[in-house]
């Protein structure tokens, strides 16, 4: 591999975040590496995601090749919570960009692609080993490539890792904390030939996908635990995220989760409709142990944590991809504006640190289910919150209460006039048409 020596900015991970981060810097004219360990594509899971991602696809120049591939159009959702059953529709919000239901795997490699065309050098099949974050001016990270017996160094004005759930530079630094409000797992697994609920809440086959597009299906399981239904293009992703307590029932084997998981998603109502004449994908499981992170910090001098290299919260309402983009286009800014005036570089870490840890924070805040945790919603989120649009936060209201967990959305939005923010832009539906 012809990897060079020195960079202006080295990029850890091709996700959504390191490739849009790298796209970012390129259109700036810097000269940028981006060192992924695996060969895309590569599989990931997280395949819901909410139209928000488009502005920063259209930033990037990424949203004709996104649209020509072909996913699964998302019109919404219906949330089955405490035998509730309720719809929301984007397009209810104002939104005329449809939202997506993709295969990770090649979205992820439309997007790296995507900034290979723009400039961005790309390695593939290396694997960082560590960042040496020592020497503020030139930092370097320490990698080897497949195949290879000995690690070699990358130096560069600036390191942002986008390494996902690896964390790198935060478990190297011991700034990555497990988050106590969520101490759950994910177990999840791919179905053929699914039944899916559409808008008006009728169940139709896996064939009708593209004339009835569909939207995700999200249940609640006892106590905080939830359920997603994502239908793709050749199958359907089915997870369970349940607390860590509950799932001592089963043991702690992979095989024995996957019997779990299968018999749960054969008896929880309208999931085992949906099901029952669906083929499971053999080989197809995966399980994620207090999958919950955070950060105590999320930058600093000469580098920065993108993505789920930061931090990973609730997934309920699919903004990781979004929030990942977004991180990688903050951390472009910050890394510009610290190019064009090095005198500034502690300034902007610090806005870095705060409109990111505030859009984290609102994330969790909206997902965080009240049960003996901390209850209010922190100052940043409460400030993040504050910028929106009114439509955007009548969105969440609504999204937060179709789940029972606006309670946290209520403190962050009140203030001293006594403003409130209510939706009606929902359904409840009796049953779902099978």
């Amino acid at each position: 591999m012809d990897i060079p020596k020195h960079c202006d900015v080295a990029v850890i991970g091709g996700g959504p975040a390191g490739s849009m981060a790298a796209t970012f810097l390129c259109q700036r004219g810097y000269e940028v590496v981006l060192l992924e360990k695996k060969k895309h594509p590569r599989y990931n899971v997280g395949e819901s995601l909410i139209p928000h991602f488009w502005k920063y696809c259209d930033l990037a120049g990424v949203s004709a090749k996104i649209e020509a591939e072909g996913f699964i159009e998302k019109q919404g959702g219906t949330v089955v919570w405490d035998g509730v059953i309720r719809q929301l529709a984007f397009k209810d919000f104002g939104y005329t960009r449809t939202a997506l239901h993709v295969e990770r795997d090649r979205f992820d490699q439309i997007l790296l692609e995507h900034a290979r065309s723009r400039g961005v050098r790309i390695f593939e099949d290396v694997s960082v080993i560590g960042a040496d974050l020592d020497h503020h001016e030139q930092p370097s990270v320490e990698y080897r490539a497949a195949g290879e017996k000995n690690p070699e160094k990358l130096s560069s004005r600036f390191v942002i890792d986008a390494s996902g759930q690896s964390a790198l530079i935060a478990r190297q630094l011991g700034i990555r904390v497990i988050d106590e409000g969520f101490r759950f797992m994910s177990v999840w697994g791919y179905f053929k030939d699914s039944r899916y609920i559409a808008l008006g809440g009728r169940a139709y086959g896996a064939e009708n996908l593209r004339t009835a597009p569909p939207t995700t299906f999200v249940s609640s399981i006892g106590g905080w635990g939830w359920l997603w239904h994502i239908p793709l293009r050749e199958s359907t992703s089915v997870g369970l995220i349940l607390p860590v307590e509950q799932m001592k029932e089963a043991k702690s084997s992979e095989e024995a989760l996957e019997k779990y998981f299968l018999h749960r998603c054969s008896e929880i109502p309208i999931l085992d409709r949906l099901l029952e004449n669906a083929r499971y994908c053999e080989g197809s499981f995966h399980v994620i142990r207090d999958y919950s992170y955070r950060p105590t910090r999320l930058a600093g001098p000469g580098f920065f944590l993108i993505g789920d290299a930061a931090a990973f919260v609730d997934p309920i309402f699919s903004v990781g991809v979004p929030i990942g983009m977004f991180s990688g286009y903050l951390s472009a800014w910050a890394i510009d504006r610290s190019f064009r005036d090095p005198r500034r570089g502690e300034e902007n870490r610090a806005m870095f640190e705060s409109q990111f840890r505030g859009r984290l924070e609102l994330a969790r805040s909206l997902a965080l289910p009240r049960y003996g945790v901390e209850g209010n919603a922190s100052d940043l989120a409460k400030r993040a919150i504050q910028v929106e649009s009114s439509i955007e936060q009548e969105l969440m209201f609504a999204a937060s209460t179709v789940i029972t967990r606006n309670e946290n959305f209520l403190d962050m939005v009140q203030d001293a006039e006594g403003r409130q923010v209510t939706s009606e832009r929902f359904r409840t539906l009796d049953a779902i048409l099978f």
